[in-house]
């Protein structure tokens, strides 16, 4: 369950549902957006994702850098 989403801090680019999100992805491995390996990546934004419906942990998630083409970034 995702609660208190916060803007994204990339403009026009919306930040996902943590619970559709990979354990790479919550950890910053992976791209948010995306789900490709990170080499170069930006902050996108602050999620709170809750875990078994009794943790919750503020998540960072990270994007790709040059944007994903998914979002119309350019990369390819």
């Amino acid at each position: 369950m995702t609660t208190c989403r916060q803007p994204s801090l990339l403009q026009g680019v919306p930040l996902p549902d943590p619970e559709t999100l990979t354990g790479p992805q919550l950890r910053g491995w992976d791209c948010a957006l995306c789900g490709r390996r990170l080499f170069a990546d930006q902050m996108l934004g602050t999620v709170k994702w809750t875990c078994g419906g009794v943790t919750t942990e503020e998540v960072d998630l990270y994007v790709c850098r040059p944007l994903c083409i998914e979002v119309g970034g350019g990369r390819g």
